[in-house]
């Protein structure tokens, strides 16, 4: 091999490359030990390393024999950036993660985590590297998040559930699993991810309930139209999301939408308008924040059938739709207001002037001409006439807007 072919031994480690490319700052700062265990959920643990990586999180891997006899420790290596712990040895590494100090992991998942896990955890046995870290981390009063995954039978043995209430009382979070071909699958790397955020962030709103309302309406013209609009509920995924993280009861009422909506999120559906009044206009929230695209207009009336397309012109007769923000009860009501060819100036009129009228605690505005799918600006104008300036992403946006929600009910 020539000299100018041999490996560059200082060139970054994939893992650190990915962590470096700022797509998300999540679990910046943050050390999060994954811990792998003896189910065929395994092979999904590469992924889920490097999605926490991904997020900002330093990883370092430990697995159980079993672990390693389903994907080989040298996957996880590639996927973390750092050799997987399968023994521990002189540096009594189980110390060392489970200490507040240098080195010390600040969150410890366990996915997938087998029901011989479950029941090492609930009795304190420390036989092999992974038990022995899960121990001495619960003992040390950290965060452990688990993600069970089994054959039906035996999530439903009495044993393993008097086991799962033990470990629940001491203080570890469970993230349901996925219930389907009489197993119960390791939860998506999704609900792993934001369930281990949520453990870290929660207590910033962890007494409050926080009701998103997104997406759009649907006005039906006749039987297979409709009025409607662009509206892909994006932003209320983003921000309940981040609800979520922060520790809030989140209620997500969506209408028409083409974004995932996570399996972690309660979600209720609606189609028009007043479809959506009724579900609001009985109830009084704590937080709501409502980023929908509500019709301003609907027909005066639906018409039966289908609509005769042989005619050269129709004319359909519209009316106003009630202003549901506006008569929507809650102790702390942001709105999101979007317009389109004006400057920034009349902007912030507008929006100071809906916000005068509908008895929101702040509104948030932006112009058509400013969003875009990877960043956008928008402005939040509340009722003590201040302005906060929005940039970046729809989840740095959510965040910042969850920030201020925070802030405003200290």
């Amino acid at each position: 091999m020539f000299k100018s072919e041999l490996p560059n031994r200082h060139c970054m480690h994939p893992a650190d490359r990915l962590r470096s490319s700022g797509s998300d700052d999540l679990f910046t700062g943050k050390h999060i030990l994954l811990c792998v265990t003896g189910s065929i959920a395994a092979v999904e643990t590469v992924r889920l390393a490097r999605e926490f990586t991904r997020r900002g999180a330093d990883v370092t891997v430990a697995m159980s024999e079993s672990a390693t006899k389903i994907i080989h420790p040298d996957a996880l290596w590639f996927a973390s950036g750092k050799p997987a712990i399968t023994d521990l040895d002189g540096s009594v590494q189980h110390v060392t993660l489970a200490d507040s100090g240098e080195g010390g992991a600040d969150a410890f998942v366990v996915a997938p985590c087998s029901a011989n896990t479950i029941s090492k955890l609930a009795c304190g046995i420390c036989d092999d590297a992974v038990s022995t870290i899960l121990v001495t981390a619960l003992g040390a009063g950290k965060p452990v998040v688990i993600a069970p995954a089994m054959h039906k039978h035996m999530w439903g043995n009495p044993m393993i559930g008097d086991n799962m209430d033990a470990i629940i009382t001491a203080g570890v979070e469970v993230v349901i699993p996925l219930f389907s071909e009489n197993k119960a699958k390791m939860a998506s790397i999704d609900n792993i991810v934001h369930s281990t955020a949520r453990r870290l962030f929660k207590s910033a709103m962890s007494r409050r309930k926080v009701t998103v309302i997104g997406g759009s309406t649907t006005e039906p013209i006749d039987s297979v139209r409709a009025i409607t609009n662009y509206s892909t509920g994006g932003t209320a995924v983003a921000l309940a999301r981040e609800a979520f993280i922060r520790g809030a009861e989140v209620e997500l009422i969506m209408g028409r939408s083409s974004v995932p909506i996570p399996e972690f999120i309660q979600v209720q559906r609606f189609d028009t308008a007043a479809d959506l009044d009724n579900i609001v206009s009985n109830r009084e929230f704590d937080v709501l924040l409502m980023p929908a695209a509500v019709s301003d207009f609907t027909p005066m009336k639906k018409l039966d059938g289908k609509l005769d397309s042989s005619q050269d012109s129709v004319s359909l007769e519209l009316k106003r739709s009630k202003k549901i923000i506006d008569h929507a009860k809650a102790k702390l009501k942001i709105g999101f207001k979007l317009e389109a060819g004006i400057d920034m100036d009349e902007l912030r009129r507008r929006a100071s002037s809906k916000l005068k009228e509908s008895g929101m605690t702040a509104i948030v505005a932006n112009r058509m001409e400013d969003v875009r799918d990877d960043h956008s600006k928008a402005v939040l104008i509340d009722t003590d006439r201040n302005e906060i300036e929005l940039e970046g992403g729809r989840d740095a946006i959510a965040r910042s807007v969850i920030k201020y929600v925070v802030e405003r009910s200290r």
